[in-house]
Order: C-alpha cells, then structure tokens, then sequence
C-alpha cells in the first residue's frame, strides 16, 4: 500500500510539471481579421479581432474551456473509480 501511495504523489509531482510545461507554451494564429493566442494548457491570452483586443469573448472562452475540463475530470474520475484500484 505505501508504494502505491508512494507512486501516486510521483504521477502528481509529474502532473504539475507537465502542467508547467504546457503553460509556457504559447500559439498565435491569426484568420481573416481575429487573432487569438493561446497557451498550451488551452488558456487564451489573448482574442483581437481587427484589431481591437476582446477582452469579453476571452474571458467567456476560458471559463467555457474550464467547465468542459471540470465535467471531463470528474467523468474519468468516476472511471478510475470504478476500476476499483486500491488507495486511488
């Protein structure tokens, strides 16, 4: 048992280094007259369109991406559950 727990806070300690990993990177894409930057976590830092920062529809995205991630991580969650592995 203290193994497992041993090899869950390594998965966690990778996670947020993975996690750490993602946020430094960054893409900008631009099409037609929007452009949208965005980190490889999927927050965006940025919307423009024709020039004029959106700073509304920006922060409408990131808090849509982030109650998909929620509704996704309680899902697989309730999968690792029902896995029954012991000490998860």
């Amino acid at each position: 048992m203290f193994d497992q727990v041993k090899q869950l806070n390594e998965l966690r300690k990778q996670g947020k280094k993975l996690q750490k990993e993602m946020e430094r990177i960054t893409v900008d894409i631009t099409e037609g007259k929007v452009r949208i930057v965005m980190r490889g976590d999927q927050h965006i830092e940025e919307i423009e369109i024709d020039g004029e920062s959106r700073k509304d529809i920006k922060e409408a995205l990131n808090k849509a991406v982030k109650e998909s991630q929620k509704k996704v991580s309680k899902k697989l969650s309730g999968m690792l559950t029902d896995f029954k592995i012991p000490g998860l």
